[in-house]
């Protein structure tokens, strides 16, 4: 983790930024971040947006508990971490509780599939707001299917789904990270997306019908 909470080392992480601020958060926004890991975008996020507040749950918190000790996090109840399973911790939510849902959980190189399906989705688009925005890292790699799923579950519970990534990663010709930025209604600037994506370092897309 960089020192600075503004820099953020990994293309994704930059991606899942953008959509963010694409999105135009609430003053007061409550996120859920399922895979705490470092905590880098939510610390990210909480010292862009000083007043919101941030959730971040993990099957096992040593790493975000150790990050603590090495890193200025921000406390509770800014930041609360909690051990708990990303899908309870979804479903366990009341509706429309949580302004942003963040979905960064792995398994090796795929969201494990209880995170990826219908049922992890549903619980996430009940749980936004009207006007909310749930967000999730996808990996990819050519032949997989998974990624297809994920997709698909989730315009089955959310009609926009606009995917940020490298092209060739889009395409399916490399392996690689993509973010779906999903939502009820047009919350998500499109524009502003694909003006960031024209200005990254990287050769970076949005497509709006990404199928995985």
């Amino acid at each position: 983790m960089h020192p600075d909470p503004d820099h953020l080392d990994f293309e994704y992480m930059r991606h899942l930024a953008a959509a963010v601020r694409a999105w135009g958060p609430p003053p007061r926004m409550l996120a859920l971040h399922v895979g705490a890991a470092a905590c880098t975008l939510p610390r990210h996020l909480a010292h862009r947006y000083p007043d919101s507040g941030h959730i971040a749950v993990d099957v096992d918190t040593t790493l975000p508990e150790l990050v603590r000790t090495w890193w200025d996090l921000p406390r509770a109840p800014r930041l609360r971490i909690r051990a708990q399973d990303g899908l309870d911790a979804v479903a366990s939510r009341r509706e429309h509780s949580l302004d942003l849902v963040v979905r960064d959980a792995f398994a090796g190189d795929e969201t494990p599939t209880h995170l990826a399906g219908t049922d992890w989705w549903a619980a996430a688009a009940r749980a936004i707001r009207p006007g909310g925005l749930v967000l999730a890292n996808v990996g990819t790699r050519p032949g997989s299917r998974a990624a297809a799923a994920d997709a698909a579950a989730a315009r089955a519970a959310l009609p926009v789904a606009v995917a940020i990534g490298e092209h060739a990663v889009l395409k399916g010709r490399r392996r690689g990270n993509v973010v779906l930025a999903a939502a009820h209604g047009p919350e998500v600037d499109i524009d502003a997306l694909r003006r960031y994506a024209a200005s990254a370092p990287l050769p970076t897309g949005v497509d709006p019908g990404w199928a995985g």
